[in-house]
C-alpha cells in the first residue's frame, strides 16, 4: 500500500512541468512572414539581402470587417548578411515583433543570386523546426526578388496570395511549370543523382510603379505579375531557362502534368486542340551495350477543346485515329527538344543520372566522376500513347455549315 502510494506521488509530482503552454506564441508578439525574397546584396558581392514579407494584422482585420481606413495589409523588411539566420538577426532591430516563419508561403530568389550559386544557403531552413520546408520556390527572371515582394497585386489583397494561386493555377491548367516545394529543391541540391529545377516569375513593368497603390486602380495595370517557364540549374547555380514548350516537356517527364493543349494543325489554317486529362509517364535506363539509353513512356487520355475547320469529322473513328496519331508525334518531338535543350545545357533536372543508378548501380559508381561528359552524349526515346476519350458535346463543327 505504501508502495502505490510514493508511486503516485511520483507521477503526480511529474505531471506538474508538463502543465500550461510553455512554449506558447501569442500572436500580439509575432510578425508573420508570408513570403520571402533573396537576392544578391548589390554593395557586397558575399553578401546576401533577404525580404521577409510579414502581414500588417490591423490592415488585414480591418479591411475583412469593412471598417478602419484600408491599407496595405504586408510591410517588408530588409537585412544583409552572408547567411539567412545572420540576414534574420540583422532585422530584430527593424520589427517591432519576432519574426515568425511558421506560415510562409513562398520563397523567391533573385536571378542574379541564383546564377552565383545557392547551394549553401538553406541549413537553417533545412534545420530549424520553426520553419516548414512545404513552402513555394520560384526564380524571379531578369530581376530581384525583392521587386517581385513590392508589387501590389489586383486580385488578392495579400501579394503572396495572389503568387501562391498563380503557381497552382498555371500547373493545372497550362502545365509549363510545376510546383517545387523547399525540401524537394533542397534535397536536388544535395542529390549527384539529378539538378534542381523552379518555376519562375517575372515583373512586367516598372518597379517603381508596380509598388504604388494607384498602380491596381487601373483595369489594365501596366505593371504587374506574370508567370514564366522552368528554370534549370546545374551544381546549384542557375543554369538558364527552358522556353514554354520545354518547360511542358520536364513536366511531362516528371510525371507532374495535370493539363495542357495539344494543337493539331488541319489542312492549311485549321487546328483542332485537344488536352489531356489523365497522365501517365513512366522513365527507366536500358543498356545498349555499354552504354545507358533512357526511355520514356507517356499515356494521355484526352479530350477534344475545338474544332475550328469543317474538314475533321469527330463522328468518324478513322479520323479520331488519325488525331491520335498527330497528338502523339507532336508530344514524342515536343519531349525530344525539352531533353535535348536540358542536355545541351548540362542540366540533368529529369533525373537520367538516377534511373542509370537504378538500373546498373555498377555502372554508375565507375562513371558518376565523368557523368557531365557522359550525360550530353545520351540517347532518348521517347513512347506516346494519346487516347482521345471525349469530343465534346457535338461531334461537327457548325463551320462551313449552312
Amino acid at each position: 500500500m505504501q508502495r502505490r502510494l510514493w508511486l503516485c506521488t511520483v507521477c503526480l509530482i511529474l505531471l506538474l512541468p508538463l502543465g500550461g503552454c510553455w512554449d506558447s506564441k501569442y500572436l500580439d508578439d509575432l510578425s508573420i512572414v508570408v513570403a520571402i525574397g533573396v537576392d544578391k546584396d548589390p554593395k557586397n558581392d558575399d553578401n546576401i539581402r533577404v525580404t521577409p514579407q510579414v502581414v500588417v494584422p490591423n490592415q488585414v482585420s480591418d479591411s475583412q470587417s469593412g471598417g478602419g481606413k484600408e491599407g496595405i495589409p504586408v510591410t517588408n523588411y530588409t537585412g544583409t548578411g552572408k547567411t539567412l539566420l545572420e540576414t534574420f538577426t540583422s532585422m530584430t532591430s527593424l520589427a517591432s515583433r519576432r519574426l515568425y516563419f511558421a506560415h510562409n508561403q513562398v520563397m523567391i530568389l533573385g536571378e542574379e543570386l541564383a546564377r552565383k550559386g545557392v547551394e549553401d544557403l538553406f541549413d537553417i531552413v533545412d534545420r530549424d523546426p520553426e520553419i516548414r520546408t512545404d513552402f513555394d520556390m520560384l526564380v524571379a527572371k531578369n530581376g530581384k526578388a525583392e521587386d517581385i515582394l513590392k508589387t501590389i497585386t489586383s486580385m488578392e489583397k495579400i501579394p503572396v496570395q495572389q503568387i501562391y494561386n498563380m503557381i497552382k493555377t498555371y500547373h493545372e491548367r497550362v502545365g509549363v511549370i510545376y510546383p517545387v516545394r523547399a525540401r524537394e529543391f533542397i534535397a536536388a541540391l544535395q542529390s549527384d543523382q539529378n539538378d534542381a529545377a523552379l518555376p519562375s516569375i517575372e515583373l512586367i513593368g516598372n518597379a517603381n510603379e508596380a509598388q504604388k497603390k494607384s498602380n491596381t486602380e487601373q483595369i489594365e495595370p501596366e505593371n504587374y505579375l506574370r508567370m514564366d517557364s522552368m528554370s534549370v540549374f546545374k551544381d546549384g547555380r542557375l543554369a538558364g531557362f527552358l522556353n514554354h514548350e520545354e518547360s511542358q516537356g520536364l513536366t511531362i517527364v516528371k510525371n507532374k502534368l495535370k493539363r495542357m493543349l495539344i494543337e493539331i494543325p488541319v489542312g492549311d489554317k485549321g487546328i483542332v486542340s485537344i488536352a489531356p486529362i489523365q497522365n501517365q509517364t513512366k522513365v527507366e535506363a536500358v543498356f545498349r551495350g555499354r552504354k545507358p539509353v533512357i526511355t520514356i513512356s507517356v499515356e494521355h487520355k484526352a479530350y477534344v477543346l475545338d474544332n475550328n475547320n469543317s474538314i475533321v469529322k469527330l463522328q468518324d473513328s478513322g479520323q479520331i485515329h488519325w488525331l491520335e496519331h498527330q497528338a502523339e508525334k507532336i508530344q514524342r518531338e515536343l519531349i525530344l527538344r525539352s531533353m535535348g535543350r536540358l542536355q545541351s545545357m548540362n542540366s540533368d533536372a529529369a533525373a537520367y543520372a538516377k534511373y542509370v543508378y537504378q538500373t546498373n548501380p555498377k555502372f554508375w559508381k565507375r562513371n558518376k566522376k565523368d557523368w557531365d561528359a557522359i550525360f550530353p552524349d545520351i540517347s532518348t526515346k521517347v513512347e506516346v500513347n494519346i487516347a482521345i476519350v471525349g469530343t465534346g458535346i457535338r461531334t461537327r463543327t457548325y463551320i462551313g455549315e449552312k
